[in-house]
């Protein structure tokens, strides 16, 4: 209150420079305070910009106010001009080299990408941040086990059914496959549909299984310090995706082993399945040779990629793919651009009353889910009413504001009893699906749940894209593939596109070529759903 009122009266043209040094100096004087106050900034630019370049404690608020996700204040901080680029870099520098730096913030200095509004970050200091960080974390597991987790992929002899999980010790699951099952189904629509219904890559509504979705991430998870333009994820994403390569692994292994190359079955997609199922004949697409080795590979596997992304995003503006307009158009591939076949495509939450509602119903932080003579045996709202008999009486005065709000907002209805429930369980369920899984595949739901899903787009709570893949894919994609948008992206398109990524170890270019493969197999299963969709659609508007 001190600084805004020291601020708004501009009682800082009473201060001498040399005085205010010396206040900013004092223990209980705080100067994230101060920086939240542009006009204090500006006057006394020279002196709070050598306060924050000498004060070693401040390399991290710098790192706060232009990497770090804004915390709930979201109080915007300003910098002083006179804190110049070289100066910043000082302070990095000098942050990565002291004795005990945080880790969180050297791996966000590690991902670090320059802008000439905030900083032109040396590469030598992302360099060091990096093998700094790498350092220390190497030396806390050598006192520090942590705690374990993992996969043990088995493809057993003896085994009939198709697939066993089971967990074999603390943190470590076995997934078991049948040999012979794999060996009795070789045909090539079965061989792509083990990645759906057997390696679970995708959902029952075909949305990839493998994103990073809020809802995964632990209450410690979702508190780390990360950078604003990082890819958010945790533990059940590293783990997941873990498994989907392992999977992979040993999928590749045993069809080549049968005589079966991975490659040729995605080949077979385009130029086989659509062209009988959908009469699309068209799609071109040469896929990596056997005799590359992955480094190769990896070279051929991205353009191939892209380029079905392109064909499929020219039919759709199109109705057919002519290659010589192909050539001819030279714009970037981007993910969230590369439209659907069929309107409304994705329903997504939006807005104040969606962020309410789904709060109050399903989050555990929003206390509904406790009433006294239940104790702590229930979560959430959603939980107690789907399992208990609820009545007013049950909720506490600072509680029935928010069960009023509910409804009144017609989510709930009090009846003559004064027994509390839904007004519509479908129309829960709905926000339900789009709590957890942040979006519904509209096509892929009954004429009634759609109906829904209509009514909440009328009131704002819910909206439409028509795109290919979903925001979470796109984001999936954006992540594995360059670093358009995540800082701490994977960059693979660049590495193998541009750059010509030079490593000669070969197991590198092996687990790189084993994340192209994945992606490309999900692009063809998105790519399939969406002309069954689309034929769905036909036909239902069929007499």
């Amino acid at each position: 209150d001190f600084w805004e009122l020291f601020s708004k009266f501009k009682a800082y043209n009473n201060i001498s420079h040399e005085l205010f040094s010396t206040v900013i100096s004092l223990d209980n004087v705080y100067i994230r305070h101060i920086l939240a106050h542009k006009s204090i900034v500006r006057h006394f630019d020279h002196v709070i910009g050598q306060y924050i370049f000498r004060n070693k404690d401040c390399t991290e608020l710098l790192l706060k106010i232009y990497e770090v996700k804004p915390d709930i204040e979201k109080i915007k901080l300003y910098l002083p001009n006179s804190l110049t680029n070289i100066m910043k870099n000082q302070m990095l520098e000098q942050y990565i080299d002291s004795e005990n730096p945080n880790l969180n913030f050297l791996k966000i200095i590690s991902n670090m990408q320059s802008n000439k509004d905030k900083i032109q970050i040396d590469p030598k200091i992302i360099l060091k941040a990096n093998r700094k960080h790498d350092k220390l974390i190497e030396k806390h597991f050598e006192n520090s086990p942590g705690m374990e987790y993992g996969v043990d992929i088995v493809l057993s002899d003896t085994q009939k059914e198709p697939i066993i999980c089971k967990s074999i010790k603390s943190g470590i699951i076995q997934i078991s496959y049948s040999k012979k099952w794999f060996e009795e189904n070789q045909d090539y629509s079965t061989l792509l549909n083990n990645f759906i219904y057997l390696f679970e890559f995708m959902d029952f509504q075909m949305c990839c299984n493998l994103v990073s979705k809020k809802l995964s991430l632990g209450l410690f998870e979702s508190m780390f310090i990360r950078s604003s333009s990082s890819y958010i994820k945790g533990t059940a994403f590293n783990h997941i995706n873990m498994v989907a390569l392992l999977q992979l692994h040993m999928y590749y292994g045993f069809l080549l082993h049968i005589n079966i190359q991975l490659e040729d079955v995605m080949e077979w997609f385009f130029r086989n399945y659509l062209r009988d199922e959908f009469g699309i004949d068209n799609f071109n697409v040469k896929m990596p040779s056997t005799r590359l080795n992955y480094h190769e590979k990896c070279n051929t596997i991205f353009p191939a990629l892209e380029s079905v992304l392109k064909q499929f995003k020219l039919y759709v503006e199109e109705k057919e793919i002519d290659h010589e307009l192909l050539e001819a158009r030279t714009e970037q591939l981007i993910y969230k651009n590369i439209p659907s076949l069929v309107d409304k495509k994705y329903a997504y939450g939006s807005g104040q009353e969606f962020d309410t509602v789904t709060f109050m119903l399903f989050s555990n932080q929003s206390n509904l889910g406790y009433i006294e003579r239940m104790d702590d045996k229930y979560e959430t709202l959603y939980e107690l009413l789907q399992n208990e008999k609820v009545d007013l009486e049950d909720y506490r005065e600072n509680q029935l504001k928010k069960i009023n709000w509910l409804v009144s907002n017609e989510y709930l209805v009090i009846g003559n009893n004064r027994s509390i429930s839904y007004k519509s369980k479908e129309l829960i369920n709905t926000l339900k699906l789009l709590y957890e899984n942040e979006v519904v595949s509209y096509w892929r739901f009954d004429e009634n749940t759609r109906n829904i899903i209509d009514g909440l787009s009328a009131k704002k709570i819910v909206e439409f894209e028509s795109s290919l893949f979903s925001r979470l894919e796109q984001d999936y994609y954006n992540y594995h593939l360059n670093r358009y948008k995540f800082s701490d992206g994977l960059d693979l398109r660049n590495k193998y596109g541009h750059t010509q990524w030079l490593s000669s170890n070969e197991e590198t270019h092996y687990q790189n070529y084993m994340q192209f493969l994945k992606l490309f197999i999900i692009a063809i299963i998105k790519i399939k759903d969406d002309f069954c969709l689309e034929n769905s659609i036909i036909k239902s508007k069929t007499p």
